[in-house]
């Protein structure tokens, strides 16, 4: 066999040494430690083993003063055994250590660790290009004077529209905070582009066969590679169902998602960072602003949460006659495919033409459902389309109205809609009191605030609303403005219903320019305020409540008299039961478990150091006797014992 051979072979057998050894030592242990920090283990303990070899071998017998090789076979088989309970005992001792400077779990396991590592360089990487995007676009220049100036809003549109799908979502998405941002932020960022160049045809098709189990062609009787439009996160493509339905379908880019998910901790960083730097992000609580956001782009690219809210608008505009919704195909839908029926007809914001040859009967059926859409959704139902721009809004070849977009809809539970209406109420009535108690009693208005003056402030902007003769969007602006000069918290279902109510005007102005948002809402909001607060309903919650109420007190007789009889009978115990729990009684036992092999541990070191110290034995391998022999066995022994349970102490304090 040649050197290189012998190296080898004995590497290898050295290697197969070092893996049995490690696993030997995780059974022995009967503890939970990583794979890779055993392995280490297993071989620092072999390479001890190779130092004691070279300071023993002559005391064991089995090299001569020369260094020739001279032991008998009862020395080879001592040596052997102890080097197997010396490697065993090395390896539990490195593991000590290991897990005494850093317990298992503390660190990340090896794919772990390469795992973070890429994304930390991705991370990296993604956060030197946004930096590189927000420098040439002048937002560095300006992070220190906040939003309110116009520099500020000039550079962030242009950092957004570079900075891809996640930001751009986030843009508009923040275009609908007024209550956070100021009208001129708000409405830059209203005017983001959506466009982008479309996806390759087959990247669609392999969308649509990953999401659907079939191509196209098998699923739809016809469908176009050309799509409708592409934006940053989907585009849409024409299609024909099997049954002759004209369908539009909503595919996802394949990138979309990914990119979101990196830029999220990206963003959530930046925000904190920004907190830390900046007075105006740390008064808008910019952190708390961008994860709330960001759960709402998640929930808006996974497109059966769309279908949902599309069936949940579809039922709340079931009893208007001049609104529709888009068909849903919900066997046609997944995560990032979207079906739904085609409409028939041409954007609002492009039909004056079309709405001009109406006459005028069936504008004002138009606009009159159209209020009632929205004043019904939000006071009444809790359901409601959560931005009628006239670009959401189409005029339908059969004369009726059709919604569009439901990525995002507005829900509100029975008691902030309540309180929402009457606020309502006393601003279009010209009741600065009323407005002023729904307004606290609606958002999160701090103890400190002055109340005599809020209603002076509430008072003066009702008073410029009578002025005008209208709910436009600078009320509900100027209301946020003064939500946020007084440290007040809007919930976002609250300002997705105040956005509405400011969008609806300008699509209701171009079907019935004589009907005013202000007056309908005037004329509905006492019929919805009596429907809320009706005898039936009122009596119907109360029941609930006195239901409620009944069942605990009808239970409390039965448990009084238990209680009484018991303790009279002199029966009263209380059951703690602290280890009823099954991982409690685990735990009891292993801390039994460690009690008894430390003390096992320290008997077998006392036994060892009596038979050690020893002057009497048979010498059977060199220097050593016996009762050597047998005191090294139970001092390894031993140590393995004690090693064992102070491993699993340190696990303990770590769990």
């Amino acid at each position: 066999m040649t050197e290189t051979s012998l190296v080898i072979a004995l590497s290898l057998a050295a290697a197969l040494g070092a893996a049995a050894l490690a696993l030997s030592t995780r059974r022995i242990l009967g503890t939970r430690t990583g794979l890779l920090r055993t392995l280490v283990a297993a071989v620092l303990s072999v390479i001890s083993l190779w130092l004691l070899g070279l300071l023993f071998a002559q005391p064991l017998g089995l090299v001569d003063s020369h260094g020739s090789f001279s032991g008998s076979a009862a020395a080879v088989i001592i040596s052997a055994l102890l080097g197997i309970l010396w490697l065993h005992v090395a390896a539990v001792l490195v593991l000590v250590v290991m897990e005494a400077l850093a317990p298992t779990g503390s660190l990340p396991s090896l794919p772990q660790l390469v795992r973070i590592l890429y994304e930390r360089v991705r991370r990296a990487r993604r956060l030197a290009q946004l930096a590189k995007i927000m420098s040439s676009s002048g937002l560095t220049r300006v992070l220190q004077v906040g939003p309110a100036h116009q520099e500020f809003t000039d550079a962030v549109v242009r950092a957004i529209n570079r900075s891809g799908v996640t930001f751009i979502k986030l843009g508009q998405l923040l275009a609908t905070r007024q209550d956070l941002l100021p009208e001129g932020l708000t409405s830059a960022l209203a005017r983001l582009q959506t466009h982008a160049d479309p996806i390759p045809a087959s990247t669609v098709r392999e969308v649509i066969r990953n999401e659907l189990g079939a191509d196209p062609e098998t699923i739809f009787s016809k469908f176009s590679e050309e799509p409708l439009a592409a934006a940053s996160v989907a585009q849409v493509h024409e299609a024909v169902t099997r049954e002759g339905v004209p369908v539009v379908v909503k595919v996802q880019r394949p990138s979309a998602r990914a990119q979101v998910r990196d830029d999220i901790e990206v963003l959530h960083h930046a925000a904190a960072l920004a907190e830390q730097r900046f007075a105006w992000a740390r008064s808008m609580s910019l952190t708390s602003i961008v994860d709330e956001l960001m759960e709402t782009v998640r929930q808006e690219l996974d497109y059966r949460q769309e279908l949902s809210n599309t069936l949940a608008l579809e039922a709340a505009l079931a009893d208007l006659h001049y609104i529709g919704t888009p068909q849903p195909f919900p066997q046609f839908t997944t995560s990032q495919v979207l079906v739904v029926g085609k409409l028939q007809g041409v954007a609002l914001s492009e039909a004056a033409d079309r709405v001009g040859q109406l006459d005028q009967d069936s504008r004002e059926l138009l606009a009159d459902d159209l209020v009632r859409a929205l004043i019904e959704g939000i006071f009444v139902k809790g359901v409601f389309h959560s931005d009628l721009h006239p670009g959401n809004i189409m005029l339908l070849d059969d004369g009726r109205l059709g919604l569009l977009d439901f990525g995002s809809i507005g829900v509100l539970d029975s008691e902030v809609r309540q309180v929402l209406a009457t606020l309502l109420y006393g601003i279009v009535h010209d009741d600065a009191v009323t407005a002023t108690n729904a307004f606290v009693l609606a958002f999160d208005v701090p103890e400190t605030v002055d109340h005599g003056q809020l209603q002076r402030d509430i008072g003066r902007e009702i008073a410029l609303v009578q002025g005008r003769q209208g709910l436009d969007s600078g009320l509900f602006a100027r209301l946020f403005s003064l939500a946020r000069a007084y440290g007040v918290g809007i919930p976002s279902g609250v300002t997705a219903a105040f956005r509405s109510l400011a969008a609806v005007e300008s699509s209701l102005m171009m079907l019935d320019p004589k009907m005013s948002l202000l007056e309908a809402a005037k004329t509905r909001m006492g019929t919805i305020l009596r429907r809320l607060n009706a005898p039936g309903r009122l009596a119907s919650q109360a029941l609930g409540s006195a239901a409620v109420s009944a069942s605990i007190a009808r239970r409390l007789p039965m448990r009084v008299e238990e209680v009484s009889s018991a303790l009279a009978e002199g029966r009263l115990t209380i059951d703690a039961r602290p280890f009823a729990d099954d991982s409690d009684r685990r735990w009891v036992r292993g801390l039994v478990d460690d009690a008894i092999g430390a003390a096992v541990a320290v008997a077998a070191l006392i036994v060892s150091a009596m038979l050690l110290t020893a002057d009497i034995g048979t010498p059977i391998a060199g220097a050593l006797t016996l009762y050597d022999v047998v005191g090294v066995l139970f001092a390894l022994s031993g140590s393995v014992l004690a090693l064992r349970a102070i491993i699993r102490v340190f696990q303990r304090t770590n769990s």
